[in-house]
């Protein structure tokens, strides 16, 4: 058995190092997207730090009304000086952002949300590569495979560092240290092992939550839904009738003040930090979250969700109270991205990604040392008996 083990960690191994060397190397970029994605575009993100500044909706009501045609869907409700605000608007244009300079509320920038090799569109191409190999369903599908043979080749490989017999502690003590005087097949194995025992939990964790997202339409969410239904969305129900042309909106900042007022008398106590429009769905969406910023520590933002014409709540969309089924669903992308916890989770999800590279070399290089010793000695074996 163990041996068949070996094998099976072996060439899961192989099969999928290549794959786990680029989603490590990926991985570890998108960890702080939104800091590289900045850093790489100073022209959109960047405007001279001037006050006093406008609020959010504010500004998106000055770029709507200089530019009626334009239909913003989502903005941050953040607003520092120095920083544009980026906000979602309907694709009619060829681009499907713009960037708005918070002191005037004119647009400094736009970009296409798609993925590229520009500046512009680099993270973006980053996160597809990382996610679909840039190949659609087709990659996305291999890549929750690879996730698979991931999760099996780490299990399998801790079933292995157990001793079979002994004393159990003394024997396999030694497997989780690294003898730094070995020589470099030894202090490479080492490495492999070492790495693999104590990243274990993480590593389990970041391929359980990689296949788990690569299949969740097709596979996850249907067979956590049937076991634990999550609570009905206006998602689940059909798409409303389009209003007549003209009908008159509450605007982003009556839908912000009318959401802040129904989560304090929830007795929220978290700052709004977006806000979107679905148009189709006839709803305003107000997303609550720890720090008011854009992100996703816990099982990410609570969402407020009201009727865009009359602003009548129509759902809460707060994952703390809803079923386990839906808690476990809302945990998947913090957990994998590293935002469940802020900053401390997400440089634990960056050591994830290097050590998940470093597993894979480390193991095709012990691989194939290991090969050419044992072609080697089937030779000299070969050459004895002629």
């Amino acid at each position: 058995m163990r041996a068949f083990l070996l094998q099976a960690h072996r060439y899961l191994g192989l099969a999928s190092a290549l794959f786990l060397v680029l989603a490590g190397l990926t991985g570890c970029l998108l960890v702080f997207d939104g800091a590289l994605d900045a850093a790489l575009n100073p022209a959109l993100f960047r405007v001279p730090a001037r006050t006093p500044i406008l609020s959010a909706p504010a500004l998106a009501a000055r770029v709507m009304a200089a530019d009626p045609g334009l239909e913003i869907t989502a903005l941050p409700l953040r607003v520092e000086p120095g920083r544009a605000v980026r906000m979602s608007v309907a694709p009619m244009r060829g681009f499907d952002q713009i960037f708005v300079d918070p002191a005037d509320g004119h647009i400094v920038g736009t970009r296409d949300d798609g993925p590229g090799w520009d500046r512009p569109h680099l993270v973006q191409g980053i996160f597809r590569l990382h996610y679909t190999l840039l190949a659609g369903d087709a990659g996305r599908w291999l890549m929750g495979a690879i996730a698979f043979g991931w999760l099996l080749a780490n299990a399998v490989g801790f079933y292995l560092t157990l001793p079979s017999r002994g004393p159990f502690w003394a024997k396999w003590r030694p497997v989780w240290t690294i003898k730094l005087s070995a020589n470099p097949l030894r202090l490479l194995l080492d490495l492999h092992r070492a790495s693999g025992l104590w990243l274990l939990a993480g590593v389990l964790i970041l391929s359980a939550t990689s296949m788990a997202l690569n299949y969740y339409d097709e596979l996850f969410r249907p067979v956590v839904a049937a076991l634990s239904p999550p609570a009905e969305t206006p998602w689940n129900r059909p798409v409303p009738p389009p209003r007549p042309a003209g009908t008159p909106l509450l605007g982003f900042e009556a839908a912000l003040g009318q959401a802040t007022a129904l989560a304090r008398r929830d007795d929220l106590a978290y700052p709004p930090a977006t806000l979107q429009h679905f148009a189709d769905r006839q709803l305003y969406g107000v997303g609550f979250t720890p720090t008011g910023a854009d992100e996703y520590r816990g099982l990410g933002p609570i969402s407020y969700l009201i009727d865009d014409r009359t602003g009548d709540l129509v759902f809460v969309d707060n994952p703390w109270t809803d079923s386990a089924g839906q808690k476990v669903l809302r945990a998947l992308y913090p957990l994998h991205s590293g935002q469940v916890g802020g900053l401390a989770t997400r440089l634990i999800v960056l050591v994830l990604g290097l050590a998940t590279v470093e597993m894979a070399a480390t193991g095709i290089f012990v691989w194939w040392k290991k090969r050419k010793a044992r072609i080697s000695n089937r030779n000299r074996a070969r050459r004895a008996a002629g």
